[in-house]
C-alpha cells in the first residue's frame, strides 16, 4: 500500500495561510519566468556578463532575475529589451482583453 495521500489544496492553504500560499505561488512563478528568460538568453548566445553590460547592471543582477529573485515588471522588461524584445502586459477585464506596453516610455 502506498503512503502517498491525495493532494488537498484547501487543507494546505488552511495549514500555511492564504498569504503564505500566495507568496509561495509567486515565488514559483518568478522562478519559472527566470528559467524561461535564461533559456532564451542562451538560445540567443548571450552571456550573463554580456547581457548585464547591455542592461547597465551587474552580472549578479542578471543571475538574480534568472533565479526568480527579482521579478518586477521593470526588471523583466529591461531583460527582455536587452535581448532585443519587448514586454507587453495583457489584462483580461471581464473577458475584454487590454494589451499594454510594460514600459510606457517605449
Amino acid at each position: 500500500m502506498s503512503s502517498f495521500k491525495k493532494w488537498d489544496r484547501d487543507a494546505y492553504r488552511k495549514r500555511i495561510g492564504e498569504d503564505e500560499a500566495a507568496r509561495r505561488r509567486g515565488a514559483i512563478m518568478a522562478e519559472q519566468w527566470g528559467h524561461q528568460l535564461a533559456a532564451e538568453r542562451k538560445r540567443l548566445k548571450f552571456t550573463q556578463a554580456g547581457l548585464a553590460e547591455i542592461m547597465g547592471v551587474s552580472p549578479g543582477r542578471v543571475s538574480q532575475i534568472e533565479r526568480g529573485e527579482v521579478a518586477t515588471v521593470a526588471a523583466i522588461a529591461a531583460y527582455v529589451g536587452a535581448l532585443g524584445g519587448t514586454l507587453e502586459l495583457l489584462a483580461d477585464i471581464g473577458g475584454h482583453l487590454v494589451r499594454m506596453p510594460a514600459d510606457p516610455a517605449a
